[in-house]
């Protein structure tokens, strides 16, 4: 069987899991959060983003790629690297926890943020880390449908119980309780996978190698992480909770097709890219690039018509606590496209060992974000951050696709294509909206 065979069979394969899994659990996110918006108030929604953002911040701060480096180092499956691998993701998540709990007064103050919640909510930290390394081992191994389903099963028994808990006691800490709860439920999870045995080892070579290779995808996480949550944390320091807790609702739905963006990166492309080894970029192109431009204009035909037409399901399933998430969602997902083209092609270049193309990347999109989002917000309040929220990623595209054509692996022919597919049905189904005299996604953005 040729190379080509190979990989264009784990390609499609692993895709048609993600995606089809991915549906699901879109469907089932998509009813927790409704049901979590009946349940509890605006107000407690920005306390979870605030929460989560700290405790999303505190993981990618201390990344040094440990999952990434079970899969690109050949050596990855054996005992001693991976041994070592858990035994510095368990002191991590000790010390994360740590370090959480002894700035949740600081924090606290800065975003009117119970302190206790902020240290419960840390406690999730720790316990994630002693979760098994047998998932790196199976994505190292291409095992996508494992791992989808695991990730899948997880996610939805987690939910369940974060929604029983919320109905019962719709506060603050029912929903860091059920966060706890699945993240226990995880880690018990990941010891029953194969390979999920793990002993506690500190093999010195190998600490070495660790570090060596993280230390670029420490400084990719750490500007990731700003540029990704940025946002958050500056409006939940200068915005109403009430107000944030609605923009997390628009942010949730806008982002669904970018974490598709990124499954598909993390757990199939990565793990090809750098399986590929040296493979030349022209063949590398041709492997991916057909699976890859279906994928994109499928992307794109569904961002344009949710976008054209996403306010109607917010008007029709949220309260009208959350009439303002309507006006968000069309910028937003348009934002969303940026996103998911940045996605795909920054796994590329990690997989060929360039992860600081991404980390040049995030830190212009960071600087970006900093310069331009208080100066909006000031000027033009919610609908001035929003807007540059929504170019920001087509900024770090740009550094991005510099990078692809230095490296010879750029998709930039398809990524215009594409983007000319969404721009099309947007305006295909916004005309047919104002013929059929129902206005169009755009008109309540002056109530931003």
């Amino acid at each position: 069987m040729s190379t080509l065979t190979i990989s264009r069979g784990a390609i499609l394969s692993g895709s048609a899991w993600i995606i089809g899994i991915y549906g699901v659990s879109v469907i089932v996110r998509f009813a927790s959060n409704v049901l979590l918006s009946r349940l509890i108030a605006p107000e407690i929604f920005g306390m979870v983003v605030v929460i989560l953002a700290i405790r999303m911040g505190a993981e990618l701060l201390s990344d040094v790629g440990l999952g990434q480096n079970v899969v690109t180092n050949p050596r990855g499956d054996q005992p001693a690297f991976y041994n070592t691998v858990w035994t510095l993701q368990v002191l991590r998540g000790l010390l994360l926890c740590g370090l959480c709990c002894a700035f949740a007064g600081p924090l606290a103050e800065l975003y009117g943020v119970p302190a206790a919640a902020i240290q419960f909510g840390a406690l999730t930290l720790a316990v994630l880390g002693i979760t098994s390394t047998s998932q790196f081992l199976l994505q190292k191994r291409l095992r996508v449908q494992t791992l989808t389903l695991f990730d899948f099963f997880q996610d939805t028994i987690g939910t369940a119980l974060m929604l029983l808990l919320v109905y019962w006691s719709p506060t603050i800490w029912s929903i860091l309780l059920g966060n706890l709860l699945s993240a226990l439920l995880r880690v018990g999870g990941s010891f029953l996978l194969p390979e999920g045995g793990n002993r506690p080892m500190l093999d010195r070579r190998h600490v070495g190698e660790i570090f060596s290779f993280g230390k670029w995808i420490f400084l990719w996480s750490m500007l990731g992480f700003f540029s990704l949550n940025f946002d958050r944390l500056y409006l939940g320091s200068v915005a109403p909770l009430a107000l944030l807790g609605i923009y997390g609702i628009a942010r949730t739905m806008a982002e669904l097709p970018a974490l598709l963006a990124g499954r598909l990166g993390h757990s199939l492309v990565f793990p090809l890219v750098s399986a590929a080894g040296e493979m030349p970029p022209a063949r590398l192109r041709r492997e991916i690039g057909s699976i890859r431009l279906c994928f994109l204009l499928a992307a794109a035909v569904g961002i344009g018509a949710a976008a054209a037409g996403g306010d109607f399901a917010i008007r029709a399933i949220y309260d009208t606590r959350y009439a303002l998430a309507a006006a968000m969602l069309p910028l937003l997902l348009l934002g969303t496209w940026a996103t998911v083209l940045c996605t795909t092609n920054e796994y590329v270049l990690i997989g060929r060992g360039k992860p600081q193309y991404g980390t040049a990347a995030s830190s212009v999109k960071l600087a970006y974000l900093v310069i331009g989002l208080p100066l909006a917000f000031t000027a033009g309040g919610m609908l001035g951050a929003i807007l540059i929220l929504v170019t920001a990623d087509a900024v770090r595209y740009a550094v991005l696709l510099v990078a692809q054509v230095r490296t010879r692996v750029s998709f930039g022919a398809q990524d215009l294509l594409a983007t000319a597919v969404l721009l099309a049905t947007l305006l295909m189904l916004t005309a047919l909206r104002a013929g059929l005299s129902l206005g169009t996604a755009f008109d309540g953005l002056w109530h931003l």
